[in-house]
């Protein structure tokens, strides 16, 4: 006959563990939340894009110096260099950031080969969208007014 005894794990060691599951739950939330939830509001007015957790921005008409639809990758001044405030991820980009030339702009891409919106503001700032809807969202904005429909 024998007698087998076990050493418990201490209560500080499930605390440990507790505590760095729950850090890591919490990360992964502040990263995806923001994402899953973005979202693009248009009306005749006013462009919004933002989530809970995320920057946002509103851009009235009345702030718009200009609007262009460019290919990214055609343009490598426009290129992020430095996050200021947002998600930056590896083909992910929501918040503000500064840009190879310089200029502060607020992105949210999904992909630095797509197509995008670039708006200029009054304030000398950018506002650069890719949806993943590209056309759809292009199609929008005609119909509300923001840009002319191409010929």
């Amino acid at each position: 006959m024998y007698y087998e005894f076990k050493l418990g794990i201490p209560t500080f060691a499930w605390t440990i563990v507790i505590v760095i599951s729950i850090t890591l739950i919490i990360i992964s939330l502040i990263i995806i939340l923001p994402v899953a939830l973005f979202k693009i509001r248009l009306n005749n007015e006013e462009i919004y894009a933002g989530a809970p957790l995320a920057p946002s921005i509103r851009v009235r008409k009345g702030d718009v110096v200009s609007i262009s639809f460019i290919n990214l990758s055609r343009y490598p001044e426009l290129k992020p260099t430095l996050r200021l405030l947002g998600i930056g991820l590896p083909g992910l980009k929501i918040g503000w950031f500064k840009l190879a030339n310089g200029s502060k702009a607020f992105l949210a891409l999904n992909g630095w080969d797509s197509k995008a919106l670039v708006i200029k503001l009054r304030s000398n700032s950018l506002v650069i969208l890719s949806p993943k809807n590209f056309s759809d969202f292009k199609s929008k904005l005609q119909l509300l007014g923001w840009v002319k429909p191409s010929s």
